[in-house]
């Protein structure tokens, strides 16, 4: 019989879009995969794919009565299917998924950090709670890995510590294949910026992620207002977490509904990065985000936040900029140089398809997982 590995996040599409590949590979390593997370369109995608998912709705904000009660449908699925290994993922996954691994008695609990939920900057008692939480989820922990190498030192600074060690510096990556700017032709690159009526001459600033205050789309609205007196247009690409409103108000304030197309949720990101000029991320918080190694690997220079995760993808001054959370002028700044010099964006972007290629590579990241999984299931048959 497969060993059995249950993945568990919050929303579907970090299983479909971050863990996918990884999970394709496990499978032909002989592992038998399967995924749970909220109700979502990417769980119907999946199992046409042949994986099992288990819709449990995980709510984002902590709720004790949602909270508990998915802490119960996940412990009666565990003790039903008895997984070798339950792996969990984003902070509040990882606080359901792991307490509900660990009643029903599942021999070892993985965690990825993508991002420890602390950060400078927010409330001392927020921050504090948050940091509390992380050291008592690691308690019943065996194995953790983190995706960010600053997050492995914070963890061991704040004595966020496993069962098993300390935590294991994974990575992150994508696949360079599939984001590939050799792959697009000037023709098919006209014909993606044709569908989404972009003038030929006008350079497209693109930002994905989900439309929350925490990703600093306000503060890219009004860098934006900044630079209206130069030719470009914007995508806003990620799904709505109540901020939607707000931010299309804030479009409005400044006269730049005509400028900025939000996209929701999209399925062809490679399509849209290769009608891309400029990528901006501006973050309060991140893990080491996947936009950012995509945008790169398709060799666009990246505007981003000085925060852990993005300052280890994108190498400052060399594959883009890099500016304090909140600084919407320092953003416009490096957004104004960007626009006005092709031959920069250019040699930026070159600079980032290399280092991608050198260290964000996703199936190397499959491979330190494997090795992991491998080790954890020799452990438990000794």
């Amino acid at each position: 019989m497969k060993p059995r590995i249950i993945h568990v996040t919050t929303i579907g599409i970090t299983a479909y879009r971050a863990l996918l590949a990884q999970c394709r590979y496990f499978r032909q390593k002989g592992l038998e995969v399967g995924f749970v997370f909220s109700p979502s369109p990417e769980g119907e995608s999946l199992r046409d794919l042949g994986f099992p998912v288990t819709e449990i709705f995980i709510d984002r904000e902590i709720n004790v009565w949602s909270d508990s009660g998915a802490i119960l449908k996940m412990f009666r699925y565990f003790r039903n299917i008895r997984p070798e290994i339950v792996h969990t993922h984003t902070s509040k996954a990882g606080v359901v998924g792991r307490v509900a691994a660990r009643l029903a008695g599942v021999p070892s609990v993985v965690h990825t950090v993508h991002g420890f939920p602390f950060h400078p900057g927010m409330p001392q008692v927020k921050y504090r709670f948050y940091r509390q939480i992380e050291r008592w989820m690691a308690g019943i922990t065996d194995i953790m890995l983190s995706q960010s190498g600053e997050d492995v030192i914070i963890a061991g600074k704040m004595g966020i510590k496993p069962r098993r060690g300390e935590l294991i510096h994974i990575g992150n990556g994508v696949d360079l294949i599939e984001f590939d700017p050799g792959k697009y032709s000037p023709g098919e690159r006209l014909r993606v910026r044709e569908g989404l009526a972009i003038r030929e001459n006008n350079p497209v600033i693109t930002m994905i992620g989900r439309i929350n205050r925490e990703k600093g789309y306000h503060d890219l609205v009004e860098a934006l207002r900044q630079v209206r007196d130069i030719p470009w247009q914007a995508l806003f690409i990620g799904p709505d977490e109540g901020f939607l409103t707000v931010l299309m108000q804030l479009i409005d304030r400044c006269g730049l509904r005509d400028r900025i197309q939000v996209l929701g949720p999209r399925g062809d990101i490679s399509d849209l990065l290769a009608a891309t000029d400029i990528y901006v991320l501006p973050s309060y918080r991140e893990g080491l985000p996947r936009s950012l190694i995509e945008a790169q690997a398709m060799a666009l220079p990246c505007v981003a936040t000085d925060i852990r995760g993005c300052r280890e993808v994108v190498e400052k001054d060399v594959t883009g900029f890099l500016v304090n959370p909140g600084d919407s002028e320092a953003l416009s700044g490096a957004l104004r140089k960007l626009l006005l010099d092709p031959g920069l964006r250019l040699q930026m972007g070159q600079e980032g398809r290399r280092r991608m290629c050198l260290n964000f590579d996703e199936a190397a990241v499959s491979r330190k997982v494997m090795a992991i999984y491998e080790e954890v299931l020799m452990y438990r048959k000794q």
